[in-house]
């Protein structure tokens, strides 16, 4: 697998922080006065950019932009809080270690903050799998209204020189196979992540996991 690219997302997908991201989410609609929501409404309204899953929930846009600043507070001071121990999905190291071995090149694709991934990297002790972090240097309200995976990605792989036939990207929202699909690569959703199964599904990933084991039997295949 020399010279092939893994692209993975981060939340979600090899850290396993869904619950802690929804408990932030609901501090974070409590200071807009919304009442919480549960796993299942999550998953079925989450989105990219932030703004549309707001809209999604019957939120008024106006009070989110002018509070933006105080919301995005709350919401990194309680996702702190809650994904202070959160764990790598189950077989993240093992798959990372193969890849490595393979001589593989794998990547975070991220829209969270990349001090955040790095602290996490460290305190999993799994840095060292990674030959870089394409995520947000920003305090964290960029993703409210836009996101730049497509942008970063194409441009990481033109500078690397990786081809899109060699490029596989991992994640368990609906912005992989769509960003797959616009970049010529292969997809792989995982289910049980931000979004539901069927929504998952839907975006049409070229193939669907239960767990990141599963993938390496797809790369071994495919490559």
């Amino acid at each position: 697998m020399k010279d092939k690219l893994v692209v993975f997302d981060w939340n979600g997908t090899l850290l396993s922080d869904t619950m802690a991201s929804l408990k932030a989410t609901n501090d974070c609609l409590a200071f807009h006065k919304h009442h919480p929501i549960t796993l299942a409404e999550l998953r079925e309204h989450f989105n990219f950019p932030i703004i549309h899953f707001y809209k999604a929930l019957g939120m008024c846009v106006d009070d989110i932009l002018a509070n933006q600043d105080e919301s995005n507070k709350v919401f990194q001071k309680s996702y702190a809080h809650h994904a202070r121990y959160t764990r790598t999905r189950r077989g993240a190291r093992d798959l990372l270690q193969w890849l490595k071995g393979q001589g593989a090149t794998s990547i975070i694709l991220s829209n969270s903050r990349t001090e955040t991934i790095r602290a996490h990297l460290e305190r999993l002790k799994i840095a060292h799998f990674f030959d870089h972090i394409s995520a947000h240097h920003c305090d964290g309200t960029t993703i409210l209204h836009t996101t730049s995976k497509h942008e970063r990605l194409e441009e990481y792989m033109a500078n690397h020189g990786h081809a899109p036939e060699n490029t596989i990207i991992i994640g368990d929202s609906t912005e992989e196979p769509a960003l797959a699909k616009a970049l010529g690569l292969t997809s792989i959703g995982i289910m049980d992540g931000s979004i539901s199964r069927q929504r998952l599904r839907a975006a049409q990933p070229d193939y669907l996991i239960n767990h990141l084991q599963e993938s390496q039997y797809i790369f071994s295949k495919k490559y």
